[in-house]
């Protein structure tokens, strides 16, 4: 996306999401090979789809550290990611509009996203925020003592908050 080009007022960002000649929103799905059109009313939903393994992932770290084994919090964690892509195909994709002329040459970057949106405080505050998450879960993992697994799917989840804290400390650097 050209520096001309307005970012469109969406919280949506990522891999999957494009903008048409339009400036219509669009959610790409890989799977079907369709783009569908993003209303600001089906935002959350789609923000929840984009963000559906991480959730899941959440859930069940928190259930094998609570109360289940994590054979249990594994089978709990891929029949809740079966029971969301049923749901999101069978009945939110089916009602959005499809788009047949994918432009994929104007995504919209999660960096371009912050850069738009985000005041410096709250990209401070953020940078801070997901520090603390990269270290908090794997110390929480070894002060609990966690399995083998539950150790390595927290290592994970450190690296998504070292990724989004690197991400909001380039774009604070960005920032004017």
């Amino acid at each position: 996306m050209s520096k001309k080009q307005q970012t469109p007022n969406t919280q949506l960002s990522g891999r999957n999401i494009y903008t048409d000649k339009k400036k219509r929103v669009i959610y790409y799905d890989a799977l079907t090979k369709q783009g569908y059109v993003i209303d600001k009313k089906n935002e959350g939903s789609i923000m929840f789809y984009q963000n559906r393994l991480v959730i899941i992932l959440f859930a069940a770290i928190l259930c094998a550290g609570t109360f289940l084994t994590w054979q249990q919090a594994t089978l709990a964690g891929v029949a809740l990611f079966a029971v969301v892509e049923v749901y999101y195909r069978k009945k939110l994709f089916k009602n959005l509009e499809v788009v047949t002329d994918m432009d994929f040459g104007r995504r919209l970057t999660p960096l371009q996203s912050i850069l738009a949106r985000k005041s410096r405080e709250k990209v401070m505050a953020l940078i801070v925020l997901w520090a603390a998450f990269a270290i908090l879960v794997p110390l929480n993992a070894y002060m609990e003592q966690y399995s083998l697994a539950l150790m390595v799917l927290s290592g994970g989840l450190a690296l998504v908050g070292v990724y989004f804290c690197v991400l909001h400390i380039v774009a604070l650097i960005r920032m004017k």
